[in-house]
């Protein structure tokens, strides 16, 4: 804000009488609030108990500015001069007299008499909707040009006015592919009656013909300041057959898009109690979308019937990859401006995710209840047929020198800013119908879901716990079997679970036992063996398969634990592309390691292990001078 303001008032009497006498000059320079600049106004008013007196009225700024003529006296509010340019263009003129008691001000009497005399004009040609929004600091909810034309006779209390307007080129910048709309509207008061009729024309549509009607007491709603919510009204809106493709416009994610729509709906009853009647249909053959993780809509048919008070969802059903849902209830009406929810969703395998990675279909069955502002959603959802498969490069063979991935800057936050949903409570169980199936390279398993979403959209609450069933995580050279694991959800946190896991994994002659803790964002872990190793020498073991003193021996070691890891990635990639790693496959079963002094020759030599059972081991070893020796071993393991 900037710019140099002054103002000087001079009056006597009461603040809640201001008949007396007085006078205001106002003047504002090189203004600027937000994004508007060059701000200037003068205003020169006076007053008494004979009247008001404006002569200079004038706002403006570097695009825009208006001035008037204000007088007020007898029986009698006189606009006059009214002038709105847009830089060098006069976009409107105009003039209005209506009637008013200034001496009544700051009493109780009426300020508007019934019968007093009505005149007025307004006229604008091809006014800029973009400018005008930007000009009073607004984001613009629309662009192109409207004319307006105003016309008005008679009394308050036998009004005949006539309003026309006409908007061409109509667009919205959130939309740039949405073709232009002409609107033409036109208002009348006769007989204390306003009856509007009006056109929506689009190139991808039919025309949508908007009418209303509905008494008018122009003194009355000037008395009262609103209008009487006993008011009947009656209004149509009909929509004749169209393709739904325009749809696409507002919607560029729509690759593909095949039906018809219809709508012929009319309004009755009053502002306080409304009384619908008519129907609205959609067809939509297919829907696909650019994003081919989506999942493609087919067989959709909806049918909303209006009656009294309320809509009724006849017909909304339709196929979600190969999922069918339906969704039926009912809208009532208690004002035209206030709704009531009573619908119910059911689906049944219906796909709710799915990517390279994951595949996640569910059963619903959820109710939605309550008024529009503060609606409740209960019920439940239960995940089937999901299953979640990636393979993870170990070593990044495909893409040598590739950075490693960023970490995450900061937490997703679950939260529904907007309304209405944002003050939506929620209420639903989900569960797992069929466990979730989790395989790839380094870990298979199955996952049985338990957990409740409830709070409010602003501030969701997810509590419940995944357990871990059958899990195996693939280490690159042993299995950690996971005994039990859970993943804790609260309320306070829900994208950082608890998490408590035990697991053991059999490596040579070691019995290593892992329990991990904390939450995802910050786990910890705990680490024993039998026979006993330091936590040092346990993480070595499971990560390179030996100890670290046998890792310091010789380099020998360390060249076949990163040789033997890449010919196990390599099979993978070429022979069981796409396949999940079995635990008990032969390459999770094989160990080959090289030794620089060989305890039994002294020299170096090469050895091969392959586990048959958890308890029988076949040994072989290879010297520098080609002896060979083969062992069986059996293994016997005191608890």
């Amino acid at each position: 804000m900037a710019g140099s303001l002054t103002i000087n008032f001079e009056g006597t009497g009461s603040l809640s009488n201001l008949t007396r006498n007085g006078s205001l000059k106002l003047a504002l320079s090189n203004g600027k609030f937000g994004n508007q600049k060059g701000l200037q106004a003068n205003v020169d008013a006076t007053y008494s108990a004979a009247g008001l007196e404006v002569p200079t009225f004038f706002i403006g700024s570097d695009q825009m500015d208006m001035q008037a003529v204000v007088s007020a006296k007898g029986k009698t509010l006189e606009i006059s001069k009214i002038q709105l340019d847009q830089g060098t263009a006069k976009y409107a003129a105009g003039s209005m007299t209506i009637p008013f008691i200034w001496s009544h001000v700051g009493t109780s009497e009426p300020l508007f008499p019934s019968d007093g005399t009505v005149t007025a004009t307004f006229q604008s040609e091809s006014l800029d909707l973009k400018k005008m929004f930007e000009n009073f600091g607004m984001k613009p909810a629309a662009t192109g040009t409207v004319s307006v034309k105003f016309d008005a006779s008679g009394t308050l209390s036998d009004l005949r006015a006539r309003l026309d307007v006409d908007a061409r080129d109509l667009r919205n910048s959130q939309y740039a592919n949405l073709d232009p709309a002409t609107l033409r509207l036109t208002a009348e008061a006769a007989e204390k009656k306003l009856s509007v009729v009006g056109e929506l024309k689009q190139a991808r549509i039919e025309p949508v013909a908007i009418a209303a009607t509905m008494p008018l007491d122009a003194g009355k709603v000037l008395s009262t300041g609103s209008l009487d919510q006993n008011t009947p009204v009656n209004a149509t809106v009909r929509l004749p057959r169209s393709s739904v493709n325009f749809i696409r416009q507002f919607v560029p994610a729509i690759e593909q898009l095949d039906g018809s729509a219809a709508l012929d709906v009319a309004v009755g009853g009053t502002i306080a109690d409304p009384v619908f009647s008519g129907s609205g249909d959609i067809n939509i053959n297919v829907a696909r979308f650019a994003n081919q993780t989506l999942p493609a809509l087919t067989n959709y048919q909806g049918r909303l019937v209006f009656r009294d008070n309320t809509l009724t969802l006849e017909k909304f059903m339709g196929d979600l990859a190969g999922g069918p849902f339906k969704l039926g209830g009912r809208v009532v009406f208690t004002k035209l401006t206030e709704a009531n929810l009573d619908l119910n969703l059911r689906a049944d395998s219906v796909l709710v995710a799915r990517n390279d990675s994951l595949t996640a279909r569910a059963d619903a069955n959820i109710k939605i209840t309550g008024p529009l502002t503060g609606a409740l959603v209960k019920g439940d959802v239960a995940l089937t047929n999901s299953h979640f498969l990636k393979n993870i490069d170990i070593i990044p063979i495909g893409l040598p020198g590739r950075p490693a991935p960023e970490p995450p800057s900061s937490t997703p936050a679950l939260s529904i800013p907007n309304p209405p949903l944002r003050d939506w409570k929620f209420d639903i169980t989900i569960k797992s119908k069929d466990p979730f199936l989790i395989n790839g390279n380094l870990a298979t398993g199955k996952a049985i879901i338990d957990m409740k979403l409830n709070g409010t959209g602003l501030r969701p609450g997810l509590q419940g716990q995944v357990r871990l069933e059958n899990f195996d995580a693939t280490l690159p050279f042993s299995t950690l079997s996971v005994q039990y694991g859970f993943l804790y959800f609260t309320p306070d946190d829900p994208l950082n679970p608890r998490i408590e896991l035990h697991g053991t994994s059999l490596i040579r002659d070691y019995t290593v036992s892992v329990y991990v803790y904390g939450t995802s964002l910050a786990p910890e872990a705990v680490f024993t063996s039998e026979p006993p190793l330091p936590q040092e020498d346990i993480i070595s073991l499971l990560a390179t398969g030996t100890t670290r003193q046998e890792l310091t021996g010789s380099g020998n070691v360390l060249a076949s634990r990163a040789a033997l890891l890449l010919v196990k990635q390599l099979y993978a990639k070429v022979f069981k592309k796409g396949e999940p790693t079995k635990s008990d496959s032969f390459f999770s079963r094989l160990d080959v390691g090289f030794t620089m002094a060989d305890e039994r020759t002294g020299k170096e030599s090469a050895t091969a292990t392959y586990k048959l059972t958890d308890s029988v081991v076949l040994v072989g070893d290879v010297g520098v001078a080609g002896n060979y020796r083969g062992l069986v071993k059996y293994l016997i393991r005191f608890r």
